[in-house]
């Protein structure tokens, strides 16, 4: 009987150092978020940074730390500047995180490409889904001002964004690697 063969499992280099080098990332995007982005607008729309790290550091470790970094990222974001709907974003950015996350292990996820796509849907994505949760708690505007004014311009700006963010976390992070949970324990 032939025994199984396993899918080696592959080492993050300096477990500590690599996860603290993503919290650091986050952190510096979260503080830029909430001080200097809402000082840059187009229309209503202002660049949205935090997407830009959240899919770099999904892209660059995998679903898992994607998904856990745009929870907190978006919580962070929630808890700085109250709007009254605590946990949306931080929902939002948990699934960005968690679907661009899966594209870590492709050969792909080393282009600018497939990241700054990924950004672009992933601003798409957030900047819609907060716009029908206002839209479900009545917030009387068309969706036509909500896509021209805000959607569009922030997207635009979100993707201006992405490739000095997407250097930046591929320098303090290195080549992608899928981080799976069996990684993290010592």
């Amino acid at each position: 009987m032939r025994a199984a063969r396993q899918r080696p499992v592959r080492a993050l280099p300096d477990r500590g150092i690599a996860l603290k080098r993503v919290a650091l990332l986050a952190a510096a995007a979260v503080i830029l978020q909430i001080t200097v982005m809402p000082s840059i607008t187009v229309a209503d729309g202002s660049p949205d940074i935090v997407i830009a790290a959240v899919v770099s550091i999904a892209v660059l470790r995998g679903s898992l730390v994607g998904a856990v970094t745009g929870f907190a990222c978006g919580f962070l974001v929630e808890l700085a500047t109250p709007v009254g709907t605590l946990g949306v974003m931080a929902l939002l950015y948990l699934a960005v995180g968690a679907w661009c996350g899966r594209f870590a292990d492709r050969p792909e996820a080393s282009t600018i490409g497939l990241p700054l796509g990924l950004i672009v849907a992933g601003a798409a994505f957030v900047q819609v889904g907060y716009a029908s949760f206002q839209w479900l708690l009545g917030t009387d505007v068309t969706a036509s001002v909500i896509a021209m004014r805000i959607v569009v311009p922030t997207v635009a700006l979100s993707a201006l964004l992405g490739p000095p963010v997407l250097l930046v976390a591929r320098r303090l992070l290195g080549a992608p690697i899928d981080v799976e949970p069996g990684m993290l324990d010592e």
